[in-house]
């Protein structure tokens, strides 16, 4: 069959009619890319590309064959036509000419979904892979042509591509759908909402049709970088606005906006997207995780983040409303009075403690405990979040567990009636802004004072008490679940133990003892 034509892309173009089809399919391809922003092409990438390519452009020469033979007059011609591709492309590879070979790598890589970088180490391979797949081509035919169905490539990239197995071809895309699939039942509005950036960055910077097989340390780095250069607040500066995510960043470097902020870098940001890859790895579609390690220095000291309130300002703070004079439901809060006290003396987040339940209140092992746990509306920060906590002995002795036997007498479900969380599921953002006027208007001063002072407070404590750390540390703070799993709420340590270490957690120079209730009151317990 003669191709009539010594055009290397219409040679491909009139090689049959499926090729035809395929040829359709990538215009339509062309339309719905649009100006997509170009990005990088990977060696590895190129390869799987071309070898995909290949494979199927052989299967339809063999449908052809098979069902459109060449006719007896027709023979000499297509030979002909065979012995010039050969000849052509190996005259443009031995020359490295092989920029001839551009018109039909845009249209592969439109007919795959992407938009390559012409000055990318990959486009180049792109290119010379072509080339050598358009010569085994012609080989092929020429040898079916010769009546020879046994040739097989000499080239072991496309020889590796008609013996590859087919796997399935797992993209960025897919991987965000499973993942998402995955893991997205167990999520707060808040933390889907923290995952759309994610997204955005992996499809704008690595593409949304990248073969995850494909992903190098390079490409972990990139990203890594990329994410440093991130200008603060990208979503809502107008001057960014249309811009992908390489864009706005390369933009924000010209305006000289400010980037984000090492916790988020890494805490946010690495740390979400090595939970990604690491899901990747464990569901074997990685090997290796490509941002493994990827962290920025943060020279600010974890000091100099948030202030504790030190021991005067704490004595102000519990010498004033709602403690003194002692109010347990001031303005009908009860929250207002007991929340900074469970943040002072077990180191809980405002989110855990406004979302308590009158059952999380209970006794095990004959201790009077608090179970930090979720259920419903109920969210924790992690899943190390969940624990048990024996109540401190200063809170028995302020009349806490009086004060929730009360609750429980009068039917309450809620410890803190009226408490709910936001449109994000985040709980106790009016504990948290009550607080913050409370420490205000005291003329309380120090770098971002507030509810979650306290719990710094309490780690400070934790660390004079030599537990800051260890695993039972880690385990009252809600940071990680030491020891084997027992009946003791999962965390390995008897109850008597954790007890025994919250005792431990002592402010001697605080005194606290107006808040003492009378021996009659704490008999109802």
């Amino acid at each position: 069959m003669s191709l009539q034509t010594d055009s290397l892309e219409l040679a491909q173009r009139r090689r049959s009619e499926a090729d035809q089809q395929y040829w359709a399919a990538v215009d339509a391809g062309r339309k719905k890319l649009g100006e997509a922003h170009p990005r990088p092409l990977t060696d590895i990438e190129a390869v799987g590309i071309v070898s995909r390519w290949f494979a199927e452009r052989n299967r339809e020469l063999d449908e052809g064959h098979l069902h459109e033979p060449t006719p007896a007059e027709g023979w000499d011609a297509a030979v002909q036509g065979s012995e010039f591709g050969i000849a052509e492309a190996t005259r443009r590879l031995g020359a490295s000419d092989i920029q001839a070979f551009a018109p039909l790598a845009e249209r592969v890589l439109e007919a795959e979904g992407i938009k390559a970088d012409p000055s990318s180490r990959g486009y180049t391979a792109l290119l010379q892979l072509l080339a050598r797949a358009n010569k085994e081509l012609s080989l092929l035919d020429l040898a079916r042509l010769r009546g020879d169905f046994g040739y097989r490539p000499a080239d072991p990239v496309m020889l590796a591509a008609l013996e590859a197995k087919p796997a399935p071809r797992r993209t960025i895309a897919d991987l965000i759908t499973t993942y998402r699939a995955d893991k997205e039942a167990g999520w707060s509005p808040s933390t889907r909402t923290s995952y759309e950036p994610i997204w955005r960055l992996l499809k704008e910077t690595l593409g949304e049709t990248r073969p995850v097989p494909s992903l190098t340390r390079d490409d972990g780095r990139t990203l890594f970088e990329t994410v440093k250069g991130l200008p603060r607040g990208l979503g809502k500066i107008v001057a960014l606005r249309g811009l992908t995510v390489p864009q706005a960043v390369e933009k924000g470097r010209e305006l000289g906006l400010p980037t984000l902020a090492p916790k988020s870098i890494n805490d946010i940001y690495m740390g979400f997207l090595k939970s990604i890859f690491g899901w990747a790895v464990a569901e074997q579609w990685l090997s290796t995780n490509p941002v493994e390690g990827l962290r920025v220095k943060d020279d600010v000291a974890d000091a100099e983040k948030r202030d504790p309130f030190t021991v005067a300002q704490l004595v102000s703070l519990f010498a004033d409303t709602p403690w003194s004079p002692r109010d347990e439901t001031p303005r009908g809060k009860p929250l207002h009075f007991w929340g900074p006290l469970l943040g002072l003396f077990h180191g809980m987040r405002r989110g855990e403690i406004a979302q308590l339940d009158v059952a999380d209140v209970t006794k095990i092992d004959g201790y009077d405990v608090i179970l930090v746990r979720g259920g419903d509306t109920k969210r924790l920060k992690t899943v190390n979040a969940r624990r048990m906590l024996p109540v401190h002995p200063e809170l028995v002795r302020m009349g806490f567990l009086a004060f929730v036997q009360r609750q429980r007498k009068t039917g309450k479900t809620q410890l803190f009636p009226g408490e709910a969380a936001n449109e994000r599921g985040q709980w106790g953002d009016g504990l948290s802004d009550w607080f913050q006027r409370r420490v205000k208007a005291l003329g309380l001063t120090g770098v971002k004072l507030g509810m979650h002072s306290l719990r710094h407070n309490w780690q400070d404590r934790l660390r004079e008490a030599g537990l800051h750390g260890t695993a039972i540390g880690q385990e009252l703070a809600g940071r990680s679940k030491g020891g084997d799993v027992s009946s003791n709420y999962g965390s390995g340590f008897a109850t008597a133990t954790l007890a025994e270490a919250v005792e431990k957690i002592r402010y001697p120079e605080l005194d606290m003892s107006h808040l003492y209730v009378i021996a009659a009151e704490q008999s109802e317990t």
